[in-house]
């Protein structure tokens, strides 16, 4: 019976500088350990690619059984082979440095010395204060769960066994080589997810090297891909017009990602009225305070692509309407590239007065957080290989705005507003359907939770018999 090997390199490489998880890896992730679930430790494995060492390992994957959403603490202490401080013992303007020790150390040195000056604005800008600080007394430095043994992979996998890339790996030294290899040597039969094409659809919104290295790369995946996984029609389409360019055609199936959270318990809704206070006492103040009032959430990487200069020009018009009872609108994720446009214009307009407000980087509690009490969320990308938020909001019984482009348009079905990405009057006209008629985002919700949506058990279903169906 043949094993399934899961890559997680890009997941061990995304750990080194974040406590949080971004799409691609919460995708990754989630379908990993649903295969664990359904097929068992001993069927399943991950392995790791060291490209300084030219070195593919892999361990057992058994520590994935009821973990929790996306445990940082487990995953570091497995995947980096030494403990780590654990996030929620590890004060707020560390918590990015927690699997880099020396800088931990020098940062930490820095927020007690802020501390000392009464410097309240350095810890506001990372989402905590003072008081938080001297607070924080981290409980342990230790995780007592001892990592597993790594192997060389060649040592392992055997012919007929399964290796499955579900994260982005293009842009790893000799990786594709060692892959070239595993198949050639070992006829180990290999899966690629190519999360989207966007590099090459929209090369613009990207450094040019970037766009020409993807290309390579995805070329170069010809060679030793048995499969590629697609999430989207749309993404199927890009996909087979770049085959029949380089004239290389492989097997492309589409599984669509879960419109369904399922990340574990920071994201269940709370039952009673100490559960709510204890989920509000951990969510920071500065993130409660830019939600006392009603707000439009868009969560995201501030990137060009994903349009938020024209979602804030429309935001701009709609507040010029007096009797339109206007929510703030709330963007969260991390600085992204191309968007200098948009920072110049926030900084000049006070945050539009004070209209636009920022969170940066939220973590999983703090992203449920968000969800849960916005009015709805808004995705205006310019293209998208799936659009994680807009399930995600949707999980929670929120609607959204959405463009009506590239894949988005196979995640919002009919439980969302559309709009055209390249017209701002579109966007706000779709926005003040939302937010002037109550009624009409009531019947959007009413219908979404009728809806029965995918769940991330489903995609891992479709996964493995997708597998599976080519061993027969």
């Amino acid at each position: 019976m043949p094993r399934y090997f899961f890559d997680v390199t890009d997941i061990k490489q995304y750990l080194k500088t974040h406590t949080t998880i971004s799409g691609i890896q919460r995708v990754s992730l989630e379908v990993i350990k649903q295969s664990v679930q359904r097929e068992g430790a001993d069927q399943v494995r991950l392995c790791i690619w060291d490209g300084r060492r030219k070195r593919y390992t892999t361990l057992s994957s058994d520590f994935l059984i009821g973990m929790d959403g996306f445990d940082v603490d487990l995953l570091s202490a497995v995947l980096f082979g030494r403990p780590a401080r654990p996030a929620q013992s590890t004060p707020t303007v560390l918590r990015r440095y927690r699997n880099r020790p020396v800088k931990y150390q020098i940062y930490r040195m820095i927020a007690h010395l802020q501390a000392l000056r009464g410097k309240e604005s350095y810890f506001a800008k990372r989402g905590s204060s003072i008081v938080e600080w001297q607070a924080g007394t981290p409980r342990s430095e230790t995780v007592t769960a001892p990592p597993p043994k790594a192997q060389p992979i060649q040592d392992i996998i055997t012919s007929g066994d399964q290796l499955i890339v579900l994260g982005a790996t293009w842009g790893m030294s000799d990786f594709d080589d060692h892959l070239q290899m595993l198949k050639d040597r070992h006829g180990v039969e290999i899966s690629i997810q190519v999360h989207d094409l966007i590099p090459l659809v929209m090369p613009h919104h990207l450094v040019s090297e970037f766009s020409l290295e993807f290309y390579r790369w995805l070329e170069k995946t010809t060679g030793y891909c048995a499969r590629y996984f697609v999430a989207a029609q749309n993404t199927r389409k890009d996909l087979e017009q770049f085959m029949d360019e380089v004239g290389q055609h492989r097997p492309i199936t589409v599984i669509p990602f879960a419109r369904k959270l399922d990340t574990g318990r920071p994201l269940l809704p709370a039952k009673t009225l100490k559960d709510k206070n204890r989920q509000l006492q951990s969510i920071p103040q500065t993130i409660r305070n830019k939600t006392k009032v009603p707000y439009v959430l868009v969560v995201g990487t501030l990137e060009s692509r994903k349009n938020l200069w024209r979602l804030v020009q429309a935001w701009s018009r709609l507040t010029q309407n007096p009797d339109l009872e206007m929510p703030k609108l709330l963007l969260a994720g991390r600085q992204g590239w191309f968007n200098e446009d948009l920072m110049d214009w926030m900084r000049a307009s006070g945050n539009l007065n004070g209209w636009v407000q920022f969170v940066d980087r939220p973590n999983d509690e703090e992203l449920a957080y968000l969800y849960r009490h916005c009015l709805f969320t808004a995705t205006v990308s310019l293209y998208e290989g799936w659009g994680l938020p807009i399930g995600e909001g949707l999980s929670f019984g929120k609607t959204a705005v959405v463009a009506d482009n590239s894949a988005m348009p196979e995640v919002g079905g009919d439980l969302v507003e559309y709009c055209d990405a390249t017209s701002i009057a579109s966007i706000a006209d779709a926005c003040r359907r939302l937010i002037a008629d109550p009624n009409r985002r009531r019947a959007l919700e009413e219908k979404i939770a009728a809806t029965s949506l995918r769940s991330w058990d489903e995609a891992a279903a479709d996964y493995i018999a997708a597998l599976t169906e080519s061993d027969t």
